[in-house]
């Protein structure tokens, strides 16, 4: 889970590391509303937060709020007072405690769907994090029937794609206010119905183990300029390729080739945000056959050019890569 699961009663003390120096910042109740729409069917426009970290990308829409954490090291500690659904779109590691003091190692699945209730007391940190989407609303009456119960890790095809669709918003993609505020509707349906139980869990996906999905996350990391197959995935986890391609799809949601593309994505928008490489230099690095290749992965997948993406960094000079 990521720290910041909701617009809290008092103040989340976050540590995060930028360009190797770590900051602190005070995220208050009073959060600024840095997006917002002037009727339902207009395009939004792109802005970045108004907060201390200009990285983090916040939307307001109908009655939710809805926030995009980048990947950044953090430590929290705090009670929410409104229910929140989160939602991990890479996997990330560290400690965790739900309204409780005893506090427990964690790995959050890729494209993994979460949920905090209101009044939870909350602790995690993380030494790397990982990009996150947070969801809450200030109408009670659309949380105020879900089951008061805490979860993370949950596997759900619908609230991928609503969370995907969401980012692109957030990043940059012009769509309708109530395009967006549909999605996030079904993503918290998606909710009512893991708190219920009727989502379908395939059993292949008890195979697809924490333990074996940081392997894979670690051999794909260590490769990942480089030209990869499904059998040299699956034999890093010793799984024949046709186990390991439906283990790994109901375990995040997402084919192994998908994945491989997802992984080359998050490294390429890290490096437009911390260096000064070029963008053909960024393609390679990421694995990208060419320029071209990331641009259309990135406009196809994202729903912005990376080129956009730099230079929304730029116009912050406190994030701008610089030059040794």
């Amino acid at each position: 889970m990521h720290p910041c699961d909701t617009d809290c009663l008092g103040s989340i003390i976050v540590n995060r590391a930028a360009n190797s120096a770590i900051r602190k910042l005070t995220y208050s109740a009073s959060r600024p509303q840095s997006w917002s729409s002037q009727s339902r069917g207009c395009p939004l426009s792109q802005k970045t937060a108004e907060l201390n970290d200009k990285l983090i990308r916040e939307l307001a829409v109908g009655s939710f709020q809805i926030t995009l954490l980048p990947r950044r090291s953090y430590e929290a500690s705090y009670r929410s007072d409104k229910a929140t659904i989160g939602f991990a779109f890479e996997s990330q590691a560290g400690v965790h405690a739900f309204a409780s003091d005893r506090v427990k190692p964690f790995r959050t699945k890729p494209n993994s769907l979460a949920f905090v209730p209101s009044g939870c007391e909350v602790f995690s940190s993380s030494t790397k994090g990982g990009e996150y989407l947070l969801v809450t609303s200030h109408d009670d009456s659309k949380t105020d029937g879900l089951e008061p119960r805490q979860f993370n890790d949950v596997i759900d095809p619908a609230a991928i794609a609503a969370a995907h669709n969401i980012r692109s918003a957030l990043l940059g993609n012009a769509l309708a206010a109530l395009s967006v505020e549909e999605k996030v509707t079904e993503l918290l349906g998606r909710v009512q119905c893991a708190l219920n139980g009727s989502l379908n869990e395939s059993v292949a996906i008890r195979w697809m183990t924490s333990a074996r999905l940081k392997i894979i996350d670690d051999f794909i990391d260590s490769n990942i300029s480089q030209e990869l197959s499904v059998g040299e995935i699956a034999a890093t986890v010793g799984l024949s390729e046709g186990f390991f391609i439906r283990t790994f799809k109901a375990a995040t949601g997402k084919s192994p080739h998908s994945y491989v593309i997802d992984r080359r994505l998050a490294l390429a928008r890290l490096m437009l945000r911390t260096s000064n490489h070029d963008l053909r230099e960024v393609a390679l690095a990421a694995g990208f056959a060419s320029h071209a290749h990331m641009t259309a992965a990135f406009t196809h997948r994202i729903g912005v050019a990376p080129s956009l993406l730099r230079r929304d960094v730029n116009r912050n000079e406190d994030f701008a890569p610089r030059r040794q």
